[in-house]
């Protein structure tokens, strides 16, 4: 819970500093209803008996909306737009199953409210329970099926759109270290273990932990690790969908109607005769700016004539020229080397050396 509360101040200040970078404002909305779903297991584990319905009903609304929010942030994140399907998974579910297990627990008699959270919540256990009391059993292990499928459909979706957006970005930037999501497929892997680790525990039943300190530290300590990597990888994201700039309107001219011998001719006359490649922050636009097309045009020429993206071309061609600037001056440093290539950051240099070297 701290660890999510954290990450919502974070995420605050930084909204407050900077408006809303990187999807920043829907990845608050995902800590929030984090911290306030751990704010429900905080009570819980505290066994306050008075308290535990109202704050089980906000748990289990919030338990099947917070893979769905998650989803939310990457549609943003990778689209700048959110379908209606993911909008209707994040407050249908949470809205009829926070109210039916709200309505039903002011329905119990405190002698069956005891019973209830005795046999079902400390006890994970059907036996004896009857009428509102087993319905209110079921409704709660309805909200951790819809669990497991809230972060099924969150990781599927994830990666195809993370995947759709890495190679958007690759085929208009040169330098895409800061705007690619190269720590996203970390975070769907933490998504994962994070469900994986939530859903042992809710099989396992959260009354094994109850009273027990010791065995309590390590769900505790797991989560919190987990959430915090969560939180950190989005945080540090500042580039998103909607910071790419919209393609031009294709105008005639002979670069758009020239067979793709010629295109491919154009293009390599421009970029490497001019050594264009050698801006840090060069883009298809720029390219295409220079031909008189559209991004269109050349990411075609690129894809289906040479067979890679405009990142890759780029990038194979400054380190071409790096390995020629080490050949003829090897008293330069690697730090020369990268500036003079058309890095501007030198963790990107090594990187694609290390990638597309010849020898």
């Amino acid at each position: 819970m701290l660890v999510c509360a954290f990450w919502t101040l974070m995420l605050s200040i930084d909204m407050r500093e900077h408006g809303d970078r990187g999807c920043h404002r829907a990845l608050w909305w995902w800590s929030m209803v984090s911290t306030l779903l751990y704010l429900g297991y905080f009570v819980f584990y505290n066994g306050d008996r008075a308290l535990i319905p109202y704050f089980k009903t906000l748990q289990v609304a919030c338990n099947v909306a917070v893979f769905p929010l998650y989803l939310r942030y990457l549609s943003l994140l990778t689209e700048g737009r959110v379908a209606r399907w993911v909008m209707d998974l994040i407050w249908w579910p949470p809205l009829l199953l926070g109210l039916s297990v709200g309505v039903l627990y002011t329905l119990l008699t405190p002698a069956e409210r005891d019973q209830f959270i005795t046999t079902y919540l400390f006890g994970n256990c059907y036996v004896g329970l009857q009428g509102v009391v087993r319905l209110l059993a079921l409704m709660h292990s309805v909200g951790k099926v819809v669990f497991v499928v809230g972060l099924g459909l969150t990781l599927w979706q994830g990666v195809v759109k993370v995947r759709r957006y890495n190679r958007l970005v690759d085929s208009i930037y040169s330098d895409t270290a800061r705007r690619r999501l190269y720590g996203i497929p970390l975070i769907l892997s933490l998504m994962l273990a994070t469900g994986v680790v939530s859903f042992v525990a809710n099989m396992v039943g959260h009354h094994v932990f109850v009273g027990n300190v010791w065995l309590l530290v390590v769900p505790f300590v797991v989560f919190s690790a987990l959430l915090f990597a969560l939180a950190y990888c989005g945080y540090r994201q500042r580039f998103s969908f909607v910071d790419i700039p919209r393609d031009e309107p294709c105008q005639p001219c002979a670069a758009a109607e020239a067979v793709w011998s010629e295109r491919r001719e154009q293009l390599e006359l421009l970029v490497k005769g001019s050594q264009l490649y050698l801006d840090s922050d060069l883009t298809v636009d720029t390219v295409a700016h220079r031909l008189g097309t559209n991004r269109r045009y050349v990411q075609q020429t690129l894809n289906e004539e040479m067979g890679m993206s405009f990142s890759e071309y780029i990038n194979r061609l400054r380190i071409a020229h790096a390995e020629r600037l080490l050949a003829e001056h090897p008293e330069l440093t690697m730090e020369d080397v990268a500036a003079r290539s058309g890095y501007a950051v030198g963790s990107t240099f090594y990187r694609n050396f290390s990638k597309y070297r010849k020898s």
